[in-house]
């Protein structure tokens, strides 16, 4: 390079500008009817209609796996990059394989959405029954490749010969070119019938008044339908043989993510919860959520498995089984106002009166973790154009229950990272999502208060002591790892709450104290 001869050199074209719309309509109706006293319709339906995405300069792409063929907007053949490799892949316009001209997908115009809400008491004004249910559809539809492939290709890399180098500073680039590539990556595939997925939500309710203070326990449902996920249309079947003597769909190309409807989720939840009104000096409220949340795919995501998409049918990492909170606030009963010392003089309800505590206590089950497992590729069906397996991180086979009796479990070793191997030649592992159980949050937070009032009318000081973690009990972050091929470091935990113990989230870092004073008139 000193002598301004660069071994190799790479050149690509600048992007394209790209400017994407879309039109949506919602109309809705919804209205209440007191049928009588005691009950009370919500009844409610819209009709939303989203129409798929433009691009304003005609630059839209999808693969066709019918045709095997990439498919652009009609008129934008003159568009397409002018290295783009002849006789690589067939380019078509939309109307040859039946598509709509300007955004490739149709679209979906039965979103129908009702909602129906009921309140009932019928013992009195003490209990009320509640119920409700509603279909929402998802807001913005799957956005397609824009301004890529075919119109944006980039020349592959020159490398400058030794002996004979042609590229010389302040030539970076061979005058003749390099005649373009002879390959070119594949835009997804996305079925053209693609469905805006929906959520069904719904609740059952009994409230009930007794000793100043509401009672409610309810069971809360909701699920995705229809969900959008991915998978390699182009994957060769799992088995022993390497990927390279495999039949595909599509030998000439790489893998191929297609996009199309039918992943979801489901969610039940039951809810315990007392509250109870500022009344002498005491405010509370605790609940208790037991749920679960079981699905395969999130939004977009892909399984391990492309022929089996039941495999990732696992519990919901993120959502805890148990849940409790509560929370009080109690005024000391001392000074003007409070049941003693209420005719304090006012110096010495400066002393005396004002004075408030806090408290919020949480304790929540750990999250679901996944294990892994890093390697060559077992089953031969990640993409490599060598005879060399490629590298792949994937689930191991499972082989007992990994979670460690509680008195077992240290942040050394917080699971059995025996009880997973790798998989078997030909096959994917028997593990499931979610399977290692991560540590929980069992957590207090405090805070003091103390009001000065000076006078009558006028300005309040208020001075105020809150502490995260009052009891600094430890509350573990996930393990650093849970891959099995990571060896001293998986199933290692190596702080408290967040990065350098910071609190993110349900996990609080260690404890910590805030003081402050405020004015207020």
């Amino acid at each position: 390079f000193l002598l301004g001869i660069p071994t190799s050199s790479a050149r690509a074209f600048p992007p394209v500008r790209v400017d994407r719309n879309r039109w949506q309509y919602d109309l809705f109706f919804t209205d209440d009817f007191k049928v009588n006293s005691r009950l009370t319709l919500n009844l409610g339906v819209r009709y939303e209609l989203h129409q798929p995405w433009r691009e304003n300069h005609h630059m839209i792409s999808q693969f066709d796996i019918g045709t095997g063929s990439i498919v652009i907007e009609d008129g934008a053949m003159s568009k397409v990059s002018p290295i783009f490799p002849k006789g690589y892949v067939g380019i078509v316009e939309a109307k040859t394989v039946g598509w709509p001209g300007r955004t490739l997908l149709r679209t979906d115009r039965n979103n129908f959405a009702p909602r129906i809400g009921i309140a009932w008491r019928p013992f009195g004004s003490r209990t009320v029954f509640r119920t409700g249910y509603g279909l929402f559809f998802d807001v913005v539809p799957r956005n397609l490749n824009m301004g890529g492939v075919p119109f944006v290709l980039n020349e592959p890399g020159y490398t400058n010969p030794i002996g004979n180098p042609d590229v010389i500073l302040p030539r970076v680039f061979p005058t003749t070119g390099t005649g373009g590539p002879s390959t070119a990556g594949i835009p997804a595939a996305v079925n053209p019938d693609l469905k805006i997925p929906y959520s069904m939500q719904y609740n059952v309710t009994i409230e009930h008044q007794l000793w100043d203070t509401g009672f409610r326990i309810s069971y809360i449902g909701t699920n995705t339908r229809q969900g959008d996920w991915s998978y390699d249309y182009n994957s060769p079947a799992p088995d022993t043989r390497l990927y390279i003597d495999k039949p595909r769909p599509f030998p000439r190309y790489p893998s191929i993510s297609y996009y199309t409807n039918g992943a979801g989720h489901q969610y039940h939840g039951l809810t315990l919860e007392a509250e109870r009104q500022m009344a002498k000096g005491l405010y509370f409220q605790s609940s208790w959520t037991w749920a679960r949340d079981i699905g395969d795919m999130e939004r977009g995501m892909g399984p391990e498995n492309p022929f089996d998409r039941r495999r990732c049918v696992a519990v919901a990492e993120d959502i805890p089984t148990h849940r409790v909170t509560a929370n009080a606030i109690y005024q000391f009963p001392f000074g003007k106002g409070r049941h003693w010392m209420s005719g304090a003089s006012r110096p010495l309800n400066l002393l005396v009166g004002g004075w408030e505590i806090s408290a919020i206590y949480s304790i929540y089950s750990g999250q679901f973790l996944t294990p892994y497992w890093s390697g060559p590729d077992p089953t031969g069906t990640a993409y490599t154009t060598s005879r060399t397996p490629a590298s792949v991180t994937r689930r191991p086979d499972h082989l007992r229950d990994a979670n460690l009796p509680e008195d077992q479990r240290s942040v050394n070793r917080w699971f059995d990272e025996k009880a997973f191997e790798q998989p078997r030649a030909g096959q994917y592992g028997t593990a499931a999502r979610g399977v290692i159980k991560g540590p929980g949050v069992n957590v207090w937070h405090v805070g003091f208060f103390k009001n000065f009032e000076f006078a009558e009318r006028g300005p309040r000081l208020r001075w105020e002591l809150t502490a995260t973690n009052f009891f600094n009990h430890p509350n573990w972050s996930n393990p650093g790892s849970t891959n099995i091929t990571q060896l001293g470091n998986v199933g290692v935990i190596s702080g408290v709450g967040g990065v350098n113990g910071s609190s993110t989230g349900d996990q609080p870092g260690p404890r910590s104290f805030r003081m402050g004073v405020r004015v207020e008139w």
